[in-house]
């Protein structure tokens, strides 16, 4: 059978010149309509990419995201309808990475007071006692994945070695321990930093509650660069009034955007960013890359090379 893709991500000309070399035919949204034959597969997504893949006279069969994280699909239907899954996961790595870094240092190296005192035109030096090094820091990483293992490189690089918490606790080049979710109090309760980074699943949804915050005595900052629905943001507020977590910056949120009239706006020592801590000129080559990759070794023999995820864990 004839492979029909549809192309719901922006292409350069020489991308689309190698596809087109392929034994394949391509449509995109403007030419979707002209389609041949069924659509067999989707790369990107959309509201074009719902309805062509619940439309009864396609049959698509697999889905190449752009993303790595997976929870804004039809996961259900995907399994039940058997149609196979592969994502961008490593391709946002560094630029999450780096972005978490920087809300690090904007809290540990006073940038969110100096940020302050210059919109009221004010020079008022830090307490030196105030300041703190990365590299003295007890950071607890929730994730070891590629996300999760590009901060602790960069940590790395500041002479900090950072902990670990993932689902079972195996081991992970990168972290100087790892624990199971099961067993991560005996890290939190001398943790200075902890980092969120986990995919959306049923185990992680509101797994930072009140519960979770309670355990805290003062967490200098609280990172989440993972996925909106693992922090219950009442519990993070309360959190904040009541000191057991000092600063935050978060990046997802359970409701995106972020209503206006959300009081997170309103803290000062919350840093706040759109869901950009993974964008990055530097992603368009290899998310291509990912894809024809994953394509041409389909077209060959039928098999998925590279980041094929399952719709029913979550990644």
């Amino acid at each position: 059978m004839t492979e029909r893709i549809l192309l719901l991500y922006p292409l350069t000309p020489d991308q689309r010149h190698r596809l087109d070399a392929l034994d394949a035919e391509f449509y995109t949204p403007d030419t979707y309509q002209d389609a041949t034959g069924p659509i067999t597969s989707i790369f990107g997504w959309s509201a074009l990419g719902d309805q062509a893949l619940k439309d009864p006279r396609n049959q698509v069969h697999w889905i190449q995201t752009f993303s790595a994280g997976i929870d804004y699909l039809p996961l259900d239907w995907l399994a039940e309808h058997q149609v196979a899954l592969t994502n961008a996961s490593g391709v946002y790595s560094p630029a999450i990475a780096e972005s978490t870094i920087g809300y690090l240092l904007y809290f540990l190296r006073g940038f969110d007071g100096a940020v302050q005192n210059q919109a009221g035109h004010f020079w008022q030096q830090p307490n030196r006692n105030d300041l703190h090094s990365l590299s003295e820091q007890r950071v607890v990483i929730y994730g070891t994945g590629s996300i999760g293992q590009a901060i602790a490189k960069l940590l790395r690089g500041f002479g900090n070695a950072p902990y670990g918490v993932n689902r079972t606790g195996h081991p992970v080049d990168g972290f100087q321990q790892t624990v199971s979710l099961d067993h991560d109090a005996e890290l939190l309760k001398d943790a200075d930093i902890v980092i969120n980074n986990m995919p959306a699943t049923d185990a992680t949804i509101h797994y930072f509650n009140a519960a979770f915050f309670q355990q805290l005595t003062g967490l200098r900052v609280f990172v989440n660069v993972g996925r909106g629905s693992s922090v219950n943001t009442t519990a993070l507020m309360q959190a904040l009034d009541k000191g057991e977590v000092l600063n935050a910056a978060l990046d997802v949120f359970e409701t995106e955007p972020l209503p206006r009239e959300s009081k997170l706006w309103d803290y000062a020592n919350v840093l706040i960013t759109p869901h950009q801590t993974g964008f990055s000129v530097a992603n368009n080559r290899p998310i291509f890359e990912l894809f024809y990759q994953n394509l041409t070794s389909y077209l060959a023999d039928g098999h998925l090379a590279v980041n094929q995820v399952d719709p029913q864990r979550g990644y």
